[in-house]
């Protein structure tokens, strides 16, 4: 049985985890360069459908400033049950997501689907994303307002076919 210690350590861990995860969120809809930045690591992979791979700090940014944020347009990522299997200073994490965006006729989901992604432990203690990988299983095909058409991609033209 693992020590009061042990179990002190993972719960600590799992906050800190799901605060990184819940950070990406914040920081990309409200505008948080800075903060959303510090959610990954300096050599972290993202890959957002439709888009060029990003690798690293400088790509991350790239991204982040061509992506929209409040006020231009209000959406949320919204981070549903992750699953956090933490093994030493590494962590994976398959959780759902939806976007929500503001449409004429009132606020809709825009996509929803999984993040599959890979944290670590880093020398200051926290928790980074090391790799996202998202995998989108709907998307609304028309432009919320203010934000631009979702990127054609393989991906994409399967989730607006109702393709697995």
């Amino acid at each position: 049985m693992a020590s009061t210690e042990q179990r002190l350590q993972a719960l600590e861990d799992e906050q800190s985890i799901l605060d990184t995860l819940y950070g990406y969120g914040h920081g990309l809809d409200y505008g948080h360069e800075d903060a959303w930045i510090d959610c990954w690591t300096e050599d972290a992979v993202l890959d957002w459908p439709g888009r060029a791979l990003m690798r690293g700090h400088a790509q991350l940014r790239a991204g982040f400033r061509n992506h929209t944020h409040a006020p231009q347009a209000w959406h949320k990522h919204v981070v549903v049950e992750p699953r956090i299997t933490i093994d030493g200073d590494r962590a994976t994490v398959m959780s759902m997501y939806a976007r929500l965006d503001r449409y004429t006729d009132g606020p809709k989901i825009r996509a929803f689907g999984r993040y599959r992604d890979t944290l670590v432990r880093c020398k200051d203690g926290k928790w980074r994303i090391k790799e996202r990988y998202p995998e989108i299983e709907s998307i609304r095909k028309e432009a919320p307002i203010g934000a631009e058409p979702f990127p054609d991609s393989p991906e994409a033209r399967k989730a607006l076919a109702g393709e697995k």
